[in-house]
């Protein structure tokens, strides 16, 4: 066997092609093969010759029982194998497959997986060398051994199991790794004419900004559920293959039929993406198709991941069969595009809820079942799977009898409609209701009838012009402007509820739309929203138009009336809060609506969000919050101390919200609310047994200025608000500096930033980002302009506090969008040289808790003590733009008396000061009082759900004596935390060593033991006498002892400085206590 190989390809040379002698190898593996596979159920095929640069097919590939079993790789002669091994070719078969043959005709090397998926040789076998070849075919001389090793090595490639498909899961794992391939193998074919084709009209259709990685995602998992869907309604004994999927893809699926016509084409140029697809029908045509189907109809108490036992009888395996798809095929795509499909219980809650709506507050006696005769119509605006629609299906049709002549679910067809932006989800929900209408409501649709969802980006409105339909000559590019036409339709017509689970990513994926809708809307405080009559007709007619030569007059309205003191509006764009505007803005064009959804729930209290709860109220006379909570972030607990879970398996908090549009033009909005704690599988039961009638609702009282959608304690509220907010007691504040670049513009010590910048200096922009491993250019952070300011722009090296008593090194010039993209130097530069000292603070805070408070006389990290820190500075010194503010906050300012620092005090607070207290404190004492209060633990809890939601507001006593303590012990610790205290405790956190033989500095394995008081920071080093409550000191939210040590694990420690810190917190515990002794009344 081998010895006739040799003889056919004793003329082999490095000169020949790789393809040149394939016959031979084939031959070889054919009679090897059927050596060892006495029961025929292994098969060879050789794949067309059309690698190019390592593209394409494998040379061969290896089945049994119809199962991939693995792939053979050829290559020329004396080709450098142990390179290839490594490939990104090689790469992604193992994906497919973890056993692979790679050969050069002479060199046979079995490759598989270990644990941690790195390629791994098992086997190699080399029958001789090139230049040995034609002596041994004439003199006979092939040792017995070869032919045995070579026998080893194909007998372990051959008995490898293939990965079996037992489920429909499993088949949804098969099917998703290969799309995934499919989908990088469509991005190299970008020069395909067809393909560019459908592109442009993608981008026309769904979303202008679409990329064409986008769209190649889009239509790799197009081309896979096309062959999917002709599986199932193919009821013949013929396999489908490329050229007869498209007749078996029923006629009520028009955009999907229409775009599996390009697997009619010849596939020109398109051969490396052919084996892909045949791969994928392969699966498909010898998958027990009666029992996926039988799985994804089923019903029953479990769910096919065996999560939890629910009480619904509608599970949804079509679901998890795209969930395990979407996690195979690109687990990032969910994340980037918010995707979270809705538990069965919130959603049957939500729809039983828009029912009661329709009963109690449109006189629709019998709920969603009038729509079957009356003109009743729910768009799902993020459909997903479907989950939401099917409901309203099943809820609508639920109180008739079958055998009633009444009984006609489709005529609820273009009633019920949705959108969907994603390709796979589009299918499955038209597969999944589909197939409810004929196995669930007998009532199979017809080649004339289809669901009326569609594909389109909720957030688009364009009108495709006339020459683009006249291009449009090919069937998919016209079905797909069809399909366009049809959401564009409905985004026009009045819609009586809205419902659904919009996208909420928090960075939006749909940049540039709808951003205008939300400032003019969101984006106002509402003591200036009020826009008069003709500003509304104004703006409505340019958010139709969007023209460029109006952009300056819709940017000074808004200017005019935005949120104030909001640095970063950025939430606002979130896509669920789009989605919410979507809706809202199709039922302020209708006299009535419903709009129930479930979200983020951060919109609820949010100050960022005042705009938008304003707006709400204005468009619905009453609102229904249902919290749900939940928020692992947050760290929420029920009221019992117990875990609170949240609905979904996400970090944000959710709740369910009902809002309803009843025909009154005077808005007097009610807003309903109740919170939900506890156990998933406890609000899943508390979901089914409850509706909007028995739930016991807390009546919100609405307040000013922040109109919050939950309650608050008013009485509390109104001795809040006596008090002075920070923002009213400081001329001048900032956040932290946002380098966006952290890893490059911030450095652990001085040399590191120094070196940095050398190289910055001197490297060109390839070898920075391989030495520092850069991101790519964003909007306000791009390399060239960061190696340009650094070469042209003076600055210093300063430090940065950069975490609670953890100081980084940064160079800072003050140039924004350069080596920092926002330095802040309007403040920043007063702390220079540390001339100044600064108040800390985050606005709100998401935490139970209030522990975003400090001082520093440095420059600060934005995320210093929260997810946005503020700082505001004792003294300003005179520069030119300090002069430039001063004068705008006080025109009677004299420049020319600001030669040395002044106090960053409002007039007005100054005066208030002066006549509560008819004597003059210096500003260190004003700012250790206001320290003293900040750190106060009665109030820090009296007043938490205030203190969550905005800059802090302080009480100022009005006994002088109170004043003065609370300022000194305020002082002390401004002091303490800017570790110029010495009055420490030197016998707390000393550096000690379990074994002396053993010293080790490195930080490593970090432990703590309460019991004995002891903070190990590897096996021998350890700090002692360190309580609890030092241990778990948290500032910024985070445990400071235990976020120094995380931030420089594997180095070596400062346990003189570490000690140092120890030993500030328990001080700062001291002084706290005394703080807090003292009544601020």
């Amino acid at each position: 066997m081998l010895k006739a190989y040799l003889e056919n390809i004793k003329d082999i040379s490095i000169n020949d092609k790789e393809h040149t002698h394939r016959t031979a190898l084939q031959n070889l593996l054919q009679a090897i093969k059927d050596n060892q596979d006495k029961q025929n159920k292994i098969s060879i095929k050789q794949e067309p010759n059309n690698d190019k640069e390592g593209r394409g097919a494998p040379d061969f590939l290896i089945t049994k029982d119809f199962l991939t079993l693995g792939y053979i790789e050829n290559k020329r002669v004396n080709a450098n194998l142990d390179n290839i091994i490594t490939s990104d070719q090689i790469l992604k078969y193992t994906k497919l497959s973890p056993n692979i043959i790679l050969t050069d005709y002479l060199r046979f090397i079995l490759l598989s997986l270990n644990d941690k998926n790195e390629i791994i040789i098992c086997k190699e076998v080399k029958i001789c060398s090139l230049d040995e070849i034609k002596s041994i075919v004439k003199n006979q001389s092939l040792p017995e051994t070869k032919t045995k090793e070579l026998n080893e090595l194909f007998a372990i490639f051959f008995s490898k199991i293939p990965n079996p498909i037992n489920s429909a899961l499993d088949f949804a794992n098969h099917l998703s790794l290969r799309t995934r391939i499919l989908k990088d193998e469509l991005l190299l074919s970008i020069e395909n004419e067809t393909l560019l084709s459908l592109f442009n009209t993608f981008k026309e259709t769904l979303y202008k900004e679409l990329s064409y990685e986008e769209f190649c995602d889009s239509f790799a998992q197009t081309l896979t559920y096309s062959l999917f869907l002709a599986k199932l309604n193919n009821d013949t004994a013929k396999e489908i293959d490329l050229n007869n999927a498209k007749k078996f893809i029923p006629k009520s699926f028009p955009l999907i039929r229409s775009m599996s016509g390009f697997l009619d084409d010849s596939f020109e140029n398109l051969e490396n993406i052919k084996w892909l697809l045949e791969e994928i029908i392969n699966i498909i045509n010898h998958i027990d198709i009666t029992s996926i189907i039988k799985e994804l109809n089923k019903t029953g108490e479990k769910d096919l991941f065996n999560r939890l036992t629910i009480l619904s009888t509608h599970k949804d395996p079509y679901l998890h069969f795209y969930e395990t798809f979407l996690a195979s095929y690109d687990p990032k795509l969910r994340e980037v595009r918010g995707v979270y499909y809705t538990p069965a219980p919130v959603v049957i809650f939500i729809i039983n809820a828009i029912d009661e709506a329709l009963k109690q507050d449109f006189n629709h006696k019998k709920g969603l079942s009038e729509a079957l005769d009356k003109n009743i119509t729910l768009l799902d605006f993020a459909t997903g799977t479907g989950t939401f629609l099917l409901e309203a299906f099943r809820k609508a049709l639920e109180p008739i009898n079958k055998n009633s002549v009444n009984y006609n679910p489709k005529a609820l067809i273009d009633k019920f409609c949705g959108f969907e932006f994603l390709i796979a989800p589009y299918t499955i929900a038209h597969l999944k209701i589909s197939q409810s209408f004929k196995e669930e409501f007998n009532s199979p649709l017809n080649d004339d009838e289809s669901l009326k969802i569609a594909l389109t980006n909720t957030l688009y409105f364009k009108s495709i012009s006339k020459e683009q339909n006249d291009q449009n000559t090919l069937f998919t590019l016209i079905d797909l402007t069809k399909e366009f036409k049809k959401a564009q339709k409905i985004k026009e017509e009045q819609i009586l509820i809205i419902t659904g689970n919009p996208p909420y990513s928090g960075a939006s994926s749909n940049k540039g739309l709808y951003e205008d809708e939300i400032k003019i809307s969101y984006g106002l405080e509402p003591s200036k929203a009020n826009l008069n009559d003709e500003q509304k007709k104004w703006i409505s007619s340019y958010l139709k138009e969007k023209s460029k030569q109006n952009t300056n007059t819709f940017k000074a309205i808004y200017e005019k009336h935005k949120l104030e003191n909001e640095k970063n509006p950025k939430w606002l764009l979130d896509d669920y809060v789009k989605f919410i505007r979507f809706a809202q803005s199709k039922i302020d064009s209708q006299e009535n609506g419903i709009f129930a959804f479930i979200s983020n729930n951060g919109f609820l209290d949010n100050p960022t969000f005042r705009g938008m709860r304003y707006s709400l109220m204005q468009s619905f006379d009453k609102i229904y919050i249902l919290n749900l909570h939940g928020d692992t972030r947050k760290k929420e607990k029920a009221p019992d101390g117990s875990k609170d879970d949240n609905v979904f398996d996400i970090m944000q908090g959710v709740s369910i919200n009902i809002f309803i549009k009843q025909n009154s033009k005077a808005k007097n909005t009610k807003i309903y609310y109740h919170d939900l704690y506890g156990k998933r599988k406890d609000k899943y039961e508390f979901l089914y047994e409850n509706d909007l009638n028995s739930i016991k609702w807390t009546l919100v009282k609405n307040n000013e200025p922040f109109y919050l959608f939950l309650p608050q304690n008013n009485d509390l509220l109104e001795e809040y608000n006596k008090g002075i907010s920070v923002k009213d007691i400081f001329m001048l504040s900032s956040t932290g500096i946002c380098t966006q670049r952290d890893s490059v513009a911030i450095q652990k010590t001085k040399q590191d930033i120094v070196n940095l910048v050398n190289d910055f200096c001197k490297l060109d922009e390839i070898t920075l980002k391989e030495k520092y491993n850069i991101e790519k250019d964003g909007r306000d952070w791009q390399l060239s302009k960061a190696i340009n300011s650094l070469k042209n722009t003076k600055g210093a090296f300063e430090q940065v506090a950069y975490r609670p008593f953890d100081f980084y090194w940064t160079y800072y010039n003050g140039e924004s969008r350069a080596f920092m993209a926002y330095p802040r130097d309007e403040v920043m530069e007063h702390f220079l040289e540390n001339k100044n000292i600064g108040l800390i603070c985050d606005r709100g805070t998401k935490l139970n808790n209030i522990d975003n408070i400090f001082i520093s006389n440095k420059i600060i990290d934005l995320h210093l003590v929260g997810s946005g820190s503020y700082i505001y500075p004792l003294y300003l010194y005179p520069t030119t733009r300090s002069k430039k503010f001063l004068k705008k906050e006080n025109p009677n300012f004299n420049e020319e008396n600001f030669t040395s620092k002044i106090e960053n005090f409002k007039e007005s607070f100054k005066a208030f000061i002066d006549e509560l207290y008819k004597e003059k404190f210096s500003p260190e004492d004003i700012l250790g009082y206001i320290y003293a209060v900040l750190f106060h633990k009665f109030y820090r809890e009296k007043y938490l759900d205030f203190l969550k939601i905005d800059f802090p507001k302080i009480p100022f006593t009005k006994d002088k004596n109170t004043f003065k303590n609370l300022s000194k012990l305020g002082l002390k610790l401004v002091n303490l935390h800017l570790l110029k205290n010495d009055e420490l405790d030197f016998n707390v956190g000393e550096a000690l060593f379990k074994d002396i033989k053993n010293k080790n500095f490195k930080i490593q394995k970090i432990k703590y033991n309460k019991d004995t008081k002891e903070l190990f920071i590897n096996e021998s080093l350890y700090f002692n006498k360190v309580s609890p409550e030092i241990y778990e000191f948290k500032i910024g939210g985070y445990a400071v002892l235990d976020k120094y040590l995380k931030s420089h694990k594997e180095e070596d420690i400062d346990h003189k400085y570490f000690t140092l810190i120890i030993q500030t917190l328990d001080e700062t515990l001291k002084i706290q206590d005394e703080i807090s002794k003292i009544n601020l009344s």
